[in-house]
């Protein structure tokens, strides 16, 4: 798509607006394509096939000279495609926060209203597996773990658009963070620690038993993450109706 400005002749009238007919006829194709992955729940972003899309452009290129120009033009209408797509088709809500913070609860009610299936990450991934998170922690290590998780989330995505509880500590791990942003919305429910701290049962929530001390840590370790990673962010310090109302009112039209 190359845009050419000439203004000395009537003839060049065409030449100025051919592009704008190309460039029409791109937007069109991306918002068809953008309906299709809506309609068969194909991820919102991959971005192997992206890098596959752009290498074959690039490679058909015979021209040397001219191959990084269109590496770089392919790039951007990449780019282009993914942000109209995440502008305008139905994403997953990816619920994060610390343990204790309600995203279960909240999930479940929020999926409920929104006519959405509803998906616990750390019990998906506890069925898949057929171990449950203390022992894949105690006996394949928090780097699986975090493996588990990725791979857990890319299979999700490929559903229709869900509500999923990820686990307190998904936002640590850089490649399920990029993930959930380029494929949902990510909203942060935060509670205080203290009110967590009340109701939280030790014996099932294994890995944060340890200490106060240590759940004090955590939250002021992870707290500016989730804040980073967030598009949304509610407070869960009243009625789980309140905060499902709260996420409700923040999500985009094209969510409600």
């Amino acid at each position: 798509m190359f845009f050419f400005f000439f203004f000395n002749d009537t003839a060049t009238t065409e030449i100025y607006t051919l592009p704008y007919t190309t460039l029409f006829r791109s937007l069109t194709l991306i918002k068809e394509i953008g309906k299709y992955k809506d309609e068969h729940h194909l991820p919102l972003i991959d971005e192997e096939r992206d890098e596959s899309i752009i290498a074959l452009h690039t490679q058909n290129c015979k021209d040397k000279v001219l191959a990084p120009y269109v590496e770089n033009y392919i790039k951007t209408v990449v780019s282009m495609s993914n942000e109209f797509l995440k502008e305008h088709m139905h994403k997953h809500i990816f619920l994060i926060g610390m343990p204790g913070a309600g995203k279960t609860t909240v999930g479940k009610v929020l999926a409920k209203e929104l006519g959405r299936d509803f998906f616990d990450l750390d019990q998906t991934i506890q069925d898949k597996v057929g171990k449950s998170v203390q022992n894949i922690y105690i006996y394949d290590g928090k780097d699986a773990f975090s493996e588990y998780e990725y791979s857990t989330i890319k299979e999700l995505i490929h559903n229709k658009p869900s509500v999923i509880a990820t686990g307190g500590g998904t936002v640590t791990y850089d490649k399920t963070v990029k993930l959930m942003r380029n494929n949902g919305l990510v909203v942060f429910v935060n509670r205080d620690v203290n009110h967590i701290l009340d109701d939280l049962d030790l014996e099932i929530r294994p890995l944060v038993k340890e200490s106060i001390e240590y759940i004090f840590n955590v939250y002021e370790e992870r707290y500016p993450l989730y804040e980073e990673v967030a598009h949304i962010k509610i407070g869960n310090e009243g009625s789980i109706t309140d905060a499902v109302q709260e996420i409700i009112e923040a999500l985009p039209n094209t969510e409600k």
